[in-house]
């Protein structure tokens, strides 16, 4: 070998030598740098490839997943999970926990029938008159019989007055007078915040998140607000007794007025079971205590009153077409369409619904008030709400309450109660009452027409 070979030799070694540092520095940047990057997408893709469907159809919204699995992923914001399609189209909707009032076709005009189990010890009006429909007699002895045909043939004994088979009480809602002494609209102030006071089942500040976006007016059809009203709500609330039992009512009725409502005998069982809930509630207690003293609660034990609130709120009357088609209910905790509007409907927890199944669509606010009284516009249905005066968080039981405490002491009137705002203070609100003149579930009470907060 030659000195020249040797040269080139130990030339190539050294080169070789700083390639392989080159190589190694290059290995350590990548390994630095770039495999985050890639643990990341892996990562990533592994969090959004995770969050399933299974066990999801029909939530609400959970902020806390990459995706979704209810209708408005779909139709809306376009956050489904992967395996919506699959996995929710085939979901058994009789499982699903949001309710959905659909837009019912209307039915032919005309007389409709009720079905009963049919029992022929009970077919007398003793002791019956003016009662509520009561399935498991062959015969009914209040005002509507003579529309459904059904009535007892001693009914007439009511009608004039009477009391078939001379008894002196009578069911649940026989109008039996009592004494009834004057109430003070500062013992309405005082009740009503005793009712706020204990309403317990109020949503915490941390339950429900509301995304207001613009102020708008109770006229525009312009929707001003591309994202909803509720930006979350707690699903632990919504399995409270009181809430539980309310969502289960709300998908009973048709939603466009002049249509009959005909309860079967699991929906009779269900208002039951959402009065025996609430009758059993501090907030029901109080007022049943509160009336009973003033004479204003039915003149009986706590079933008595409990048969008061549900001629009240359930009982049905017509507003168009003669059709046995609304009651307070329906109208303040659902809502009805009425032509080409939206009538009622001032209930936080339907309207939260009705929006997670995208059946409403939030246009705007019109107002706020401390504590949480706002003053919605919406589309619903396909028809336009002007103004929902809702007071959002607050219990069922409470709006039952306090709406039934104005109803029964300051009907068709503006009523003034109290409420407590954010630091705990007292603060007045007035409440909007109607009762509906036309027909009644018995003489010492009227059905509600209307109760909402006034936004």
């Amino acid at each position: 070998m030659t000195r020249k070979d040797g040269e080139r030799m130990a030339k190539t070694f050294v080169n070789s030598e700083h390639t392989l540092f080159i190589l190694r520095k290059l290995f350590i940047f990548s390994v630095v740098m770039i495999a985050p990057l890639i643990l990341g997408f892996i990562l990533f893709s592994g969090a959004v490839q995770g969050d399933s469907c299974s066990g999801r159809c029909d939530d609400y919204a959970d902020q806390s997943k990459s995706c979704q699995c209810n209708s408005l992923c779909e139709s809306k914001y376009h956050d489904c999970c992967s395996d919506y399609e699959s996995v929710c189209k085939t979901f058994n909707q009789k499982q699903a926990r949001i309710p959905k009032i659909e837009k019912k076709e209307m039915r032919m005009n005309g007389r409709s029938k009720r079905s009963y189990t049919k029992n022929t010890s009970s077919g007398s009006c003793a002791g019956r008159c003016e009662d509520n429909l009561d399935n498991k007699y062959s015969c009914q002895c209040n005002s509507q019989c003579e529309r459904f045909g059904d009535c007892c043939s001693d009914y007439g004994d009511c009608s004039s007055g009477g009391n078939p088979g001379g008894n002196t009480g009578g069911g649940g809602s026989s109008g039996s007078s009592c004494s009834k002494v004057s109430v003070s609209n500062q013992d309405i102030l005082d009740a009503s915040d005793q009712l706020f006071l204990l309403d317990s089942n109020r949503a915490a500040e941390s339950d429900i998140v509301v995304n207001p976006q613009a102020q708008t007016s109770d006229s525009s059809n312009k929707d001003n607000s591309p994202q909803p009203f509720f930006s979350y709500v707690n699903p632990d609330l919504l399995y409270k007794t009181t809430y539980r039992k309310l969502i289960d009512l709300v998908d009973n009725y048709h939603a466009v007025q002049g249509n009959d409502e005909n309860f079967s005998t699991a929906q009779f069982a269900e208002q039951d079971s959402f009065l025996d809930s609430f009758v059993e509630t501090e907030v029901g207690a109080y007022l049943y205590k509160f009336l009973s003293d003033k004479g204003y609660a039915g003149c009986g034990d706590v079933a008595e009153f409990k048969q008061l609130i549900k001629d009240i709120w359930f009982g049905l009357y017509s507003r168009k077409s003669g059709a046995m088609d609304t009651s307070g209910f329906e109208h303040v905790f659902v809502g009805e369409i009425k032509g080409s509007s939206v009538s009622g409907f001032h209930n936080w927890v339907s309207i939260y619904l009705q929006e997670q199944s995208g059946n409403l669509d939030y246009y705007g606010y019109t107002g706020y008030t401390d504590p949480s009284l706002w003053g919605l516009h919406f589309e619903w249905l396909g028809q336009m709400k002007g103004l929902s005066g809702s007071l959002v968080g607050h219990s069922p039981e409470y709006d039952i309450a306090v709406f039934s405490l104005c109803h029964l002491l300051r009907p068709d009137s503006q009523c003034s109660v109290t409420l407590r705002n954010a630091d705990g203070g007292a603060v007045q609100q007035k409440i909007q009452t109607w009762s509906w003149s036309n027909s009644r579930p018995a003489n010492d009470r009227k059905y509600v027409a209307s109760a909402y907060f006034l936004a």
